[in-house]
Parts: C-alpha cells; structure tokens; sequence
C-alpha cells in the first residue's frame, strides 16, 4: 500500500515538472512564487522540482526568477522526456521486440519511448530500420546486421527529429512489417498529439505498415494535446505497463483494443 502511494506522489511530481518545463519554454523567465501559487503547492516543493530540473541542466535559477537553460531551450523538451519512466519505456521496448522477426523491415518513430528499443534490436537483426529520429540513427548507425535508412526532412530540435513533407513522401514511398510508435497522450481510445507535423508523420508510419505496435508509458494518461492522431484500434498491439490504472486498462479492452501488460 506504502508503495503504491509513493508512485503517484512520484508521478504528480513528475508530471508537475513537466508542465514547468513546457511553461518556462513557452512563457520565458518566471516568478518562482508564482509557480507555487499556479500549481497550488508550497514553496519548498516548487525549489524541489527546481532542484531536480537544474540538476538535470534544463533550467536556471537567478534571484527569485526561474527559466529555461538558454542553450537547451529548444533541445529540453527531448532531454527532459527521454529521463523520464526509463524503467517502464525499457519494459515496453523489450516486449515490442516479442513483435519483430530476422529480416523484417521496421519503420521507428522520434520518441523516447521507442528510442529504449535500441537496447533490444540487435537480439532479432538483420533487420531494416527506417525512423526520421536523429537520436536513433546516431545509436544505431554503427550497429552490424542492421540496414538503416534515415529519413530526412526539416530538423525539429525539441522532438530531435525531422518533419514535414519531405519526410512524410519518403515514408509513403515504402512498406515496412512493423511500426513502433509512441504518443504524447492518450485521451479515451484514441492518441493526440499536440504538434500537426507529428500527426501527420505518425499517420503515414502507420498508413505502411503490415503490423503496428504502440508503446504507452504511464506518463501519457495524464496530458491533454490538441490533434487527434489515430484510435487505438488500429494498433495490432497496444503495449502498456503492467501498473497501469486498471479502470484504464478495462477501457481499453472493452472498446476492443488489443492490449499486452508488461
């Protein structure tokens, strides 16, 4: 019971520091009085998750004001995702690779959920791997048995990716067996995404692909985004982590999406 509260006081704190984050690249310098009066919580907290954002070299403090570090102010936002529920993103990148056989081609996204796939790939190669995410092609340009294509595209520093129609025309140029995604959120049975030009990439992943693998930490219930993405059932693998709320869960599969707990 002790260790079901520490994890949702640790996932408010996480989820806390994330929308900091967000606020601090968007808005600028700010008061670090307001921020405990915006999320309703004390000072001492604030200078906690402060703490944790500073040590990670994403923010600064100066007199009373907080922002984002200067020279990571486009690149936080990846840092700061790819730190985040590593635990649970490599369980779910160990399972996704249960969905990937010797000689298959596998189209990748840009995010940090899909990146800990990396660590697996090598156990089901040679395999072809087509992805647009810079952080996996530096990872696996020097991987042997692996034929890796990079998709290129206009260069997005927060998503450490690249977009747009270029990128889009060379996905739908090919097919591949198996797509690995991820997703900013999930609101009832269906993926938003907050940025247009990462729908639109996910849609045409998704559009050439035989199977589709989605890999949900448990991060993504608790954000809203804009722009819907796709529903859930068109995943032939919903892949989620084996704490998740099981009222979540019961949605899920009664709304007929296939889901792996892992």
């Amino acid at each position: 019971m002790q260790n079901s509260r520490n994890n949702k006081a640790y996932s408010k704190s996480e989820r806390r520091q994330a929308e900091i984050l967000r606020g601090l690249m968007d808005n600028g310098d700010t008061q670090i009085k307001e921020l405990a009066a915006r999320y309703g919580v004390s000072l001492m907290t604030i200078h906690r998750d402060l703490t944790t954002l500073q040590d990670q070299g994403l923010i600064r403090r100066i007199r009373g004001t907080v922002s984002a570090e200067k020279s990571l102010v486009f690149e936080s936002s990846y840092l700061f995702r790819s730190r985040q529920h590593v635990e649970e993103k490599q369980r779910l990148a160990k399972a996704a690779i249960e969905h990937i056989e010797p000689g298959n081609a596998i189209i990748w996204d840009d995010s940090s959920t899909t990146y800990q796939v990396c660590d697996y790939i090598d156990t089901v190669t040679p395999v072809t791997v087509i992805t647009n995410a810079l952080p996996v092609i530096n990872r696996l340009h020097n991987t042997p048995d692996i034929e890796l294509i990079a998709v290129g595209g206009k260069y997005n520093r927060s998503y450490g990716g690249f977009f747009g129609l270029a990128t889009e025309n060379a996905f739908r140029s090919v097919h591949v067996d198996v797509a690995l995604l991820s997703t900013t959120t999930i609101q009832g049975l269906s993926m938003y995404t907050q940025d247009e030009q990462v729908v639109r990439a996910k849609r045409a992943m998704i559009d050439i692909a035989t199977k589709k693998i989605l890999l949900v930490d448990s991060s993504k219930f608790h954000f809203t985004a804009l722009n819907y993405v796709a529903d859930l059932t068109v995943f032939d693998t919903v892949l989620l982590p084996r704490e998740t709320e099981k009222e979540l869960t019961d949605r899920m599969i009664n709304g007929g999406v296939s889901v792996q707990l892992v």
